[in-house]
Parts: structure tokens; sequence; C-alpha cells
């Protein structure tokens, strides 16, 4: 009698049942969401363009991947970087299937896909103060920007400032207070010092929560709603999230002179490459770098110049 072969939607639930296990351990909760995401994606893909409740792995060849790459950006409306994100979800399922022996033919073979830049939003130093003086309206508008501004000095993302309980910061080998984490998402060691903004928020909320928490952290979105109000008054024309306290704190750093790696650490990355994305330079930037380089060639500039002069010989 003939086995029945493994489906494609079958083998996914397996590998998302085996994450599931793992998270909070291993394996982060947001990654473990985007999986299922694709899962639920490739199901209606399947549905609609084969009219059948699953397919067989090994009948899964290269007109499949690129069907549902489109699927993923006509039928439901993806971003280029969304699509990229969740084919590799798939091609790291598919390579897992093949490994086992379900499937002979890489279907990624001829498949080309890569993310795409984007400029991530960050405040300026400017933008900064601005967000400080606005009036808030409500306690949660003053906990959710004291919470904006301890990401924007730390570059703690949101998980990671709502994990924050009291024992986390500690007194280093330096004298100073630092923050001793290791991030949600990673697993990666992300230790940084805390500046004199966020010591003073550390001190304003320590004791406040009863089961040892750091801060009172309301949902991501109640946090995201409040940042774009907040702006929105005071004339910010950016679209505000928490997250972008991260990438404010990022782009400071790399433009005050910090090294790459030294962020990259801070930031809890495993590969520096993800910490380059950060790496834009503003005029700013320029400008003082730029005014550094005239200081520093003026003597030579100057017996140029000199030679320059009419009736210079």
């Amino acid at each position: 009698m003939r086995r029945k072969e493994t489906g494609i939607l079958a083998y996914f639930n397996r590998h998302n049942d085996g994450f599931a296990a793992k998270v909070g351990y291993s394996r982060a909760h947001e990654t473990y969401a985007r999986y299922r995401v694709v899962r639920r994606h490739l199901a209606s893909y399947i549905q609609k363009k084969y009219r059948r409740d699953d397919i067989p792995l090994s009948s899964i060849r290269a007109p499949f991947v690129e069907g549902f790459d489109t699927w993923l950006r006509t039928a439901c409306g993806l971003s280029s970087n969304s699509v990229w994100g969740y084919m590799i979800a798939l091609k790291h399922v598919i390579t897992l299937a093949r490994g086992e022996g379900l499937l002979a033919i890489d279907p990624f073979a001829s498949y080309v896909n890569s993310y795409t830049a984007v400029d991530r939003g960050y405040l300026t130093e400017d933008e900064l103060v601005r967000l400080m003086d606005v009036p808030v309206c409500t306690r949660v508008e003053e906990q959710v920007r004291d919470l904006f501004f301890f990401a924007a000095f730390t570059g703690l993302s949101y998980v990671d400032v709502k994990n924050l309980r009291e024992d986390n910061v500690r007194r280093f080998f330096d004298g100073n207070w630092w923050i001793i984490v290791r991030r949600h998402k990673t697993g990666v060691e992300s230790n940084v010092r805390l500046l004199d903004v966020p010591l003073r928020l550390v001190e304003k909320y320590r004791g406040t929560q009863p089961d040892g928490r750091l801060f009172p952290v309301p949902s991501n979105n109640c946090c995201n709603e409040n940042l774009q109000h907040l702006a929105a008054r005071c004339g910010i024309d950016k679209h505000l999230t928490f997250h972008v306290g991260r990438h404010t704190f990022a782009t400071l750093a790399l433009n005050r002179g910090m090294p790459v790696e030294t962020l990259s650490r801070i930031l809890g990355h495993t590969n520096i490459r993800t910490t380059q994305i950060y790496a834009k330079i503003t005029d700013k930037k320029v400008s003082a770098d730029m005014a550094a380089l005239a200081d520093s060639l003026s003597g030579v500039e100057g017996a140029i110049r000199r030679r320059l002069e009419p009736g210079a010989v």
C-alpha cells in the first residue's frame, strides 16, 4: 500500500509546533508569529490556486514559488520587503523538508529576491527637544513619552523595555549604572550604560510596579497611537512609533562618532550588517566632518593659497 505523501501545509504545521515549543528559550515569539502568518497565506494561496486543502511537498517546483511570490504582492498587497521576509521563512521550511528527503528538487534554485533598503525614521536633536516640551494631556501620554525617550537614549526595543526588571539595572566595573540584558529577539547580550536621561527615568519609576518590572508599559499599539498624537501637536511631520526611538539612538550614536562595531554590540545585533542599515550620514554630520577636515588642512591650504595669489612665484 502506497504511503500518503506529506503535504506542505502539514509539514509547515509540524515545523511551527516544534518552533512554538522553543519560544521564550531559544526562539523569539515575533519569529514564530511570522511563520504562522506565512502558513496562513500559503493555505489561502493553495486553496485559491489549486482548489485543494494541501499539496504534496514532492510536487512543489519553481512555478509554485514564483506564484506564491506574486500572490503575496497582488492578492495580499504586501510590500517587497514583507514578501522578502515571508519567502525567507518558506525557503527555510522547504530546506528542512529537503534535508529529510521529502523533496528532491530545490524549487528556490532560480528564485531571486532581495531586501530593499528603506530610510529608517529617526528624530533629530531639535525634534527630541520639541517632543519633550509639548504638554501632555493624560498620564498615559506622559508614560509613553518617557518610555520613548528611554528607548531613544538606550537603543532598547519595545519588548526589551517592557521586560526590564529592577535587577537588570546594575553598577558596572566603571562605576556607572548599566542596563544588563539579553535581547528578547535574538538572545544576544545587550549592555548599555544609562546616560543622564534614562537614569532619571529609572529613578522616576523605580518601585512603582508590584511585579518588579522597571516601567509601566502600555501595549505597543497604545504607545504608537499616543506618540503620533504627540508628534502632531509639536509639529513633527514623521510617522512616530516606539521603534523610532531605537533608530534615533543608533543614528545619534553614529553621527556622534560611535564606531559601528560598538553600536552593534550595544544594540545586540547578531550581524554587523544589520547595524550598518542605521549608518545614514546626515547633512549636519557631513558639515561637521568637513569643518574638522578644513581645520586639519589649514596649514597646507594656507601654503598653497599663498602660491595661488596674483604675482606669487
